[in-house]
């Protein structure tokens, strides 16, 4: 399983994964954290799948650190290992649940973690088909036929003033309240997940990350570095160097899912 750090690829051939996770250059801490599973085992993964994920912590460095990670890992852990539904939305759905009482249940225990909240966006490929289950605003991105479509809906402030007409994208961008959330993991012992699913084609190329990365791109530019670079971990670096030479005002983590092939 993957952690908020360079990522090697380790995957088949049929999915190639990459991710990379940088503070930024005003922040002290890195509270973004990434992880993903692509079970080496044949029978796990046509039963499975491969379970991608991205946390952006809230609550302050500590609080906020500690609440990605974990958010991140018992997902993951629940997903595979847990006592859940053998119907694949029933068990992604009851994984998140866990996960959100997991996190509440931290931020009660200690003092430290009081605040403890995080965004929580994954996406599982099984077979010829995607699931995504999404809470708060990072985002989860499809670039395909050289289209690069948001699959999420951003659960914050603005996001929902955007939806309802009342501001500009614009707007939004440079909104002073742009990072107040609607919906966060930790907030709730019971939180319901946004869930979608679709089919994928090869050559898709999903694109998970925290809010941070748009703070300097706009989605087009995003597709255009990756169309022009590809998903390659050199990219993804050069990308983040990038966004840090414009400032870097928050944490940003990207992870990538190219789908080469589509079992038939």
């Amino acid at each position: 399983m993957g952690g908020s750090k360079p990522g090697i690829n380790h995957s088949p051939e049929a999915l190639e994964a990459q991710g990379f996770s940088d503070k930024g250059s005003v922040r002290p801490n890195n509270e973004d954290y990434f992880g993903y599973y692509i079970p080496a085992d044949p029978g796990l993964k046509g039963k499975r799948g491969s379970l991608f994920a991205v946390s952006d912590g809230v609550g302050g460095s500590a609080a906020g650190e500690a609440a990605s990670a974990e958010a991140v890992n018992v997902l993951l852990q629940e997903y595979y290992f847990g006592r859940h539904s053998e119907k694949t939305p029933d068990r992604l759905r009851e994984a998140f649940q866990c996960t959100a009482m997991h996190v509440y249940a931290l931020s009660l225990s200690h003092a430290s973690a009081r605040n403890m909240k995080c965004t929580l966006t994954s996406l599982l490929i099984k077979q010829d088909q995607y699931f995504i289950t999404h809470v708060g605003d990072s985002k989860l991105l499809l670039l395909r036929d050289n289209r690069m479509t948001q699959l999420t809906k951003d659960h914050n402030l603005v996001g929902k003033l955007l939806r309802m007409g009342l501001i500009t994208e614009e707007d939004a961008h440079n909104h002073p309240n742009k990072n107040i959330l609607l919906r966060a993991i930790g907030e709730s012992p019971l939180l319901l997940p946004d869930f979608r699913y679709g089919t994928l084609q090869p050559g898709d190329l999903f694109c998970l990350i925290t809010d941070g990365i748009l703070e300097h791109a706009a989605t087009e530019e995003l597709k255009v570095f990756l169309l022009k670079r590809g998903p390659a971990q050199n990219g993804l670096i050069q990308l983040i160097a990038e966004l840090n030479s414009r400032g870097g005002y928050d944490n940003m983590t990207i992870l990538t899912v190219k789908v080469n092939s589509v079992p038939c």
